[in-house]
């Protein structure tokens, strides 16, 4: 009987170690995969443990309070993780009354409750395929319910939220600026872009670990440059880059001296020169996603299954993480 109220004893012990990694490190990286979200300790560069998942991963918003992230999967699905827990404690599903909804952008209203979606839609009427019109609305992240939406051209993919002005920047061929101040949602301007022959493809950015602004590549025939939505003042400035590159990502250093962006190869950008002062080639190949840690000592890419981390100063690689799945975002919590 000793013996197994010491194994019993030992074994509650052993699981709440397993589970006290995640809990108790400061700065997390979390890596949206396929049916998994893999979790980086930055203070040690250790997988944690994973978080598992339905679908392949793809936006992701954490709560106010860090206690929770809520990630699209398979464009229809949306986790709600707790962190603390590492696992996923609710998850709703976009498609519902024969409509199925495939999300392409999403960000947390304040309220924690509610979140702004960017979604295409259709359904099948009678033999025949209806597609409706690409709509933000404001979601209830409990049932998945639609509380308020507005219609928007087609080619949006990405949602920055400016909580001071109450503003959804939906990022697509232009940037449309909708106000969600008031009880229905309406069209506050647009950012041209399109008719300035800008091309952009936001797929992979994030405002939240970059100071509150958004920042987006962009080229112009083959001149690159980039494309910033501070969240924060709700200002939107383009830089043209002086130096040819073909880039995926784009994220300030801490101070917003710099900027790295990143494809094939990694860049330093300086921000005040508009010019690249540094460029290294990426070993394993094409990245998508780039992230710094808190300090800006570090730089994290990631392409397909391997993350490569690079010391910011030097550009030397400091440690490649191969992971067990395949990912295209990565994101950052400091506790």
């Amino acid at each position: 009987m000793t013996n197994r109220i010491l194994f019993m004893v030992g074994l509650m012990a052993l699981c709440l170690l397993s589970g006290a990694g995640q809990s108790e490190a400061k700065e997390l990286i979390f890596n949206l995969g396929y049916g998994k979200i893999q979790v980086i300790d930055v203070s040690t560069d250790e997988l944690l443990p994973d978080i598992e998942i339905k679908g392949w991963g793809r936006e992701a918003s954490f709560s106010a309070d860090k206690k929770f992230m809520y990630v699209t999967a398979s464009r229809h699905l949306i986790h709600k993780i707790d962190i603390a827990q590492n696992r996923v404690v609710k998850t709703i599903d976009m498609h519902y009354g024969g409509w199925q909804r495939f999300v392409f952008g999403m960000d947390l209203a304040e309220d924690g409750k509610t979140a702004y979606v960017h979604f295409f839609s259709r359904k099948t009427d009678r033999g025949e395929v209806v597609v409706g019109q690409p709509t933000v609305a404001q979601i209830d992240l409990e049932s998945g319910k639609i509380l308020r939406s507005i219609e928007v051209p087609f080619g949006v993919c990405y949602l920055a939220y400016a909580k001071n002005s109450q503003t959804i920047y939906a990022v697509g061929l232009d940037v449309y600026l909708i106000d969600v101040s008031g009880k229905e949602m309406k069209t506050a301007g647009i950012h041209s872009m399109f008719d300035k022959k800008m091309n952009i493809l936001p797929l992979f950015s994030y405002a939240a670990e970059n100071n509150g602004v958004a920042l987006l590549p962009y080229w112009i025939g083959e001149a690159p440059g980039l494309l910033s939505i501070d969240t924060n003042t709700g200002k939107i400035t383009e830089t043209p880059i002086k130096n040819p590159m073909m880039v995926y990502g784009a994220l300030y250093s801490p101070d917003m001296k710099k900027a790295y962006a990143n494809m094939d190869e990694l860049y330093v950008i300086d921000l005040a020169s508009q010019t690249i002062t540094n460029t290294e080639v990426v070993p394993t190949g094409t990245t998508f996603s780039v992230m710094t840690s808190a300090d800006g000592k570090k730089i994290y890419l990631q392409g397909g299954p391997t993350i490569t981390i690079y010391d910011a100063e030097s550009l030397k690689i400091v440690k490649t993480l191969e992971m067990s799945t395949d990912g295209m975002l990565l994101r950052r919590l400091t506790l």
